[in-house]
């Protein structure tokens, strides 16, 4: 995670290899989420609104789910607790193959509606002071 664009705006990248199995990229957040059109959703808080850009892998789009255990998933010891306001931000990949790398642009809505530069995706082992904008 890097603030890009001098501070006005977050990229989270995320690189894995599945072995085959479905990723679900998952952030979770208290904000009303609207999955958009072309990898776009939009997040919305006490009135202020965030744009969330998926930047790799294309093609991929945003759900929103509720904060619970996942079927299919184990069982901690202890009863989960609730999580009430709390929605998820999801992205999901049907098995893919070889190595993926997951990588969200987070805007926050400006007042004044700047104009913000769409950073590259760079390996996060090439990332440096000067690898994005």
């Amino acid at each position: 995670m890097r603030f890009v664009n001098n501070r006005k705006a977050i990229l989270v990248q995320d690189e894995l290899n599945s072995n085959g199995k479905d990723i679900l990229w998952r952030a979770h957040t208290n904000a009303t989420i609207t999955p958009g059109s072309g990898g776009t959703a939009v997040l919305e808080l006490h009135g202020k609104k965030l744009t969330a850009t998926i930047l790799s892998p294309q093609g991929a789009s945003f759900t929103s789910i509720p904060a619970a255990r996942l079927a299919g998933t184990e069982l901690a010891p202890a009863v989960d607790q609730e999580n009430p306001g709390v929605s998820v931000l999801t992205i999901a990949l049907a098995a893919p193959a070889g190595a993926q790398t997951i990588s969200v642009l987070l805007v926050p809505q400006w007042d004044g509606g700047a104009q913000l530069e769409t950073p590259s995706v760079v390996a996060l082992d090439s990332w440096s002071l000067t690898s994005h904008p």
